[in-house]
This record gives structure tokens, C-alpha cells and sequence, in this order.
């Protein structure tokens, strides 16, 4: 056999194996990056939350890929559980009820003895239909959907900013204190930050710590050049995987979501779901 022959066969055959790993095997090959972070204080001490992110339900979508999702996510046994952001996609099948009680019984098996919670995204908020369809979703699965609205997980402070794309995030502190049941005035308590686009926070700082910022948005490039992506969406061009500081009290970490839009492929950016663990260091 000719050497130009065989080289052009190996490519064919690489490639074929890079596009059957990429929208097959991939997306399906849920990873958890489990986190312990000392956090001072509260009820919250030895809690742990799980953040996931970016399901994107759609015309592909089944029965079983949900139902992998969620034997995952419950298969951690978080005390909370938060979605952040971003369950649609545009050629979601709003029009199906039958599609919609799919979702929301599959949603409706995550429990978590402190609640589930959510946010959305810009998918979600894009269009009217939309954001009535992710929200009505989700309430009706038993997610409590936050928006520039304050929470408090077991003494946990929480503030979840509206989506950065088609709305207008912002942290009211007062109201955050408000929603609080021990009241901390004349003090910055540890708080969780939730916002979808990983960009937004640390470009526009609303707040400087002590706290912790989740958000997904990134898919962490979805398709990637060996890890490198190739595309970045606006609100993830910067920040777009993995943990960083903001400043000396405050860390941002970024899911890479479960799901994928526009190429249904996954390539060196697996889906994952992020388990935080509030207590010392070990």
C-alpha cells in the first residue's frame, strides 16, 4: 500500500473516532469537581451544595439523558441543589406538553433536604415564551427560582443576579440582610453568588467578598481544539472554566454545564456538575 494511502486512512479513521467520541461518548461523560472551602461561621459549616448549569432540553432530548443527569446529580446527595441557568435552547418544543411533563417529572426527582433553587439564563430569557416556559418549568418541578433576589441555605446567604444578556443584574445588600433570619447588619457575612455568564462579575464587581460566585454559561468551550475552544460565547470570553480568585476574600467557579447548543458535540470540555463542601481544608 502506498505511504499517501495509509496516511490519508488514518487521518479518515482518527477523525471518525474524534466525531463519534465528540457526539457520542463526550457529552455524555458526566464528571464531578467536588470542592471543600473553609467558609466562617453559620449553620451552613459541613453542608454541601451541588451547582449544575446549561442543560439545553431540546428536540434531541430523551427520556434517558435526562434521567442520567439526574441519577448523577442525586447521586451526590447534596444538601442543596442549584441550577444556574439556561434550560432551553431555540428549537426547544415549547408547543409539547407532553415534552414539557417529561421535563418536569425528570426535574422533579431532584431533591435536596434544603431546597432546590434556580436561575435563569439567557436562553431562558431571550424572548417572553422563553423565560415563561424555563421558570413555569421549573416551579412546577419544585425549583425556586431567584432573580435580584436574596435566599438564606441553612444560614447561608445567597444573592442570585438576574441574567446579564437580556436583563439587568443587580445586588441590593440591603435586601439581601433583609431576607436573612439573623440579621448581620454593620458586617459582610460569607455569601454565594449566582449569575449565569461567567464575564459579568468580575468585570463589574457588585461585590467584594467574603463569598463565593457560580455561574456556567461557558459550556467550557463545548468544542475545543484539544482544550483550546474555538469559539467563546459573549458573557464567557475571559472567564470561561475552572476557579479563580477575584480578590483576596472572594472565588468564582465556573460549571461547564450538562448540556450542549447549536453543535450537539462535547469535545475536551465534558459536562460537569460543581460539589462545594463548606468546612476546613483537609
Amino acid at each position: 500500500m502506498k505511504a499517501w494511502i495509509l496516511i490519508l486512512l488514518i487521518v479518515l479513521a482518527a477523525g471518525a473516532l474524534c466525531l463519534f467520541y465528540g457526539f457520542f461518548l463526550e457529552p455524555r461523560w458526566i464528571k464531578v469537581k467536588r470542592r471543600v472551602i473553609p467558609a466562617p461561621g453559620g449553620d451552613y459549616q459541613g453542608k454541601s451544595i451541588l451547582f449544575f448549569s446549561d442543560i439545553h432540553v431540546g428536540k434531541r432530548t430523551r427520556q434517558k439523558d435526562l434521567d442520567r443527569q439526574v441519577r448523577k446529580i442525586m447521586g451526590e446527595n447534596a444538601d442543596a441543589v442549584i441550577f444556574g441557568g439556561d434550560l432551553v435552547e431555540e428549537a426547544t418544543p415549547l408547543w409539547d406538553p407532553d415534552f414539557r411533563q417529561m421535563v418536569i417529572g425528570s426535574l422533579a426527582r431532584i431533591k435536596a433536604p434544603l431546597g432546590q433553587w434556580a436561575i435563569l439564563g439567557n436562553h431562558d430569557t431571550e424572548a417572553p415564551r422563553y423565560r415563561a416556559w424555563a421558570a413555569g418549568v421549573l416551579e412546577s418541578a419544585g425549583f425556586t427560582v431567584l432573580e435580584n433576589e436574596g435566599a438564606e441555605i441553612a444560614g447561608l446567604p445567597v444573592w442570585a443576579f438576574a441574567d446579564s444578556h437580556h436583563a439587568n443584574p443587580v445586588f441590593d445588600r440591603a435586601s439581601l440582610i433583609t431576607a436573612m433570619a439573623e440579621k448581620k447588619e454593620g458586617e459582610d457575612p460569607f455569601t454565594l453568588y449566582l449569575i449565569h455568564e461567567s464575564d459579568w462579575f468580575p468585570q463589574n464587581m457588585p461585590a467584594e467578598g467574603p463569598g463565593l460566585v457560580l455561574c456556567g454559561h461557558s459550556h467550557q468551550g463545548q468544542v475545543t481544539l484539544f482544550g483550546l475552544p474555538l469559539i467563546r460565547p459573549a458573557g464567557a470570553k475571559t472567564y470561561w472554566r475552572g476557579s479563580c480568585r477575584l480578590n483576596d476574600h472572594l472565588s468564582m467557579m465556573i460549571s461547564a454545564g450538562l448540556g450542549t447548543v447549536h453543535i450537539h458535540a462535547r469535545f475536551f470540555a465534558r459536562p460537569d456538575l460543581l460539589l462545594i463542601r463548606f468546612g476546613e481544608k483537609v
